[in-house]
């Protein structure tokens, strides 16, 4: 406790350098805890600048947790003021960020008042959860993996990965194609996964001993499905039962009621965005870019697989193939 006073009176003393001390004699009361220059700082102001010093605030007196937040908030509002006279409020790198950080917000915002309006879960619903999903609860397992992941590549279907039977077979597979990856030791925990990815882990890893198995999966944000390679090492079963799985059933719920809603909001304003956007030369949706990389990448694999071909039968033509039209003779000088 003695560590988290001194680091906030330092805090405070770093504030007050540049907030000074207010000499009128009208003081704030009620919401309005602080004025700077006649603008106003409010409760709301400091209790949220509290919130954002987390563990550095505990265990200190309310009093001096409270002035610290206080003397944050002055300190904030008179560096941006500064900045603000300075004209930077004006250069087009802080309108981007502006834009995206108000964006970011009113998504913040649009979610956290679709999560209010799902009611939670009743128990009955959740014990029922429980019992028609014992790869999560009864007979939660848990592996070990040594896994290999990357980056889904356009040429992903060319890559003979199916034929690689170890580990070692596969980092082989993606040095000879130039593709980066990383190996590390993962564990899965069925508890908290998908029951169908689960369930097809635990099946895939029942099969012959030490050959791997590979599944992909893409996560928001990522501009590619991100490919797994894997071998369990261990796999044990530690069961999630009673109470406490009924309770977290409750919760997953809900959860998956409110990522549902949130989803058939997206798709509705998809929906009614369609014939509204339009793209610049060489852009469109992620889905129509990946199947051009697609095209383009098989493409050149047929393109490569005949030139190997040619080469092979000694560079002759295929029969029937049109010949290049001799070049024309220099013309005589």
């Amino acid at each position: 406790m003695i560590k988290q006073r001194a680091s906030l009176l330092m805090m405070a003393a770093a504030a007050a350098l540049l907030a000074g001390c207010d000499k009128e004699a009208d003081k704030p009361d009620g919401q309005v805890v602080a004025t700077l220059d006649g603008r106003d700082v409010t409760i709301h102001e400091v209790n949220q600048e509290i919130s954002a010093l987390g563990a550095q605030a505990q265990g200190a007196p309310r009093k001096l947790v409270e002035a610290v937040g206080l003397a944050r908030v002055i300190e904030r509002k008179m560096l941006a003021q500064e900045a603000r006279n300075r004209k930077l409020d004006q250069s087009p790198q802080f309108v981007l960020a502006k834009t995206r950080n108000d964006e970011n917000l009113l998504v913040q915002a649009l979610q956290a008042e679709v999560s209010g309006k799902v009611p939670q879960t009743p128990r009955e619903q959740a014990q029922k959860y429980v019992e028609e999903n014992p790869v999560i609860f009864g007979d939660r397992r848990i592996l070990t993996l040594d896994q290999i992941q990357f980056l889904q590549p356009p040429n992903f279907g060319a890559l003979p990965l199916k034929d690689a039977r170890t580990m070692q077979e596969v980092e082989r597979v993606l040095l000879d194609a130039n593709i980066e990856y990383r190996r590390a030791p993962q564990q899965l925990d069925s508890l908290i996964l998908d029951p169908r990815l689960s369930t097809e882990v635990i099946r895939m890893a029942k099969g012959p001993d030490g050959e791997p198995f590979m599944f992909t999966d893409q996560p928001a944000g990522a501009p590619a499905p991100i490919v797994y390679v894997n071998v369990v090492s261990n796999m044990k079963v530690e069961p999630f039962t009673g109470e406490r799985a009924i309770a977290y059933a409750q919760q997953l719920m809900q959860r998956q009621e409110i990522a549902r809603r949130l989803q058939a909001e997206l798709t509705r304003l998809r929906e009614a965005a369609k014939g509204k956007i339009k793209y610049g030369n060489g852009l469109d949706t992620p889905e129509k870019i990946a199947a051009q990389l697609d095209k383009q990448a098989a493409d050149a694999a047929k393109e490569k697989a005949a030139q190997d071909a040619r080469a092979k039968a000694g560079g002759a033509p295929a029969a029937g193939a049109a010949r290049a039209p001799a070049a024309p003779a220099p013309a005589a000088k």
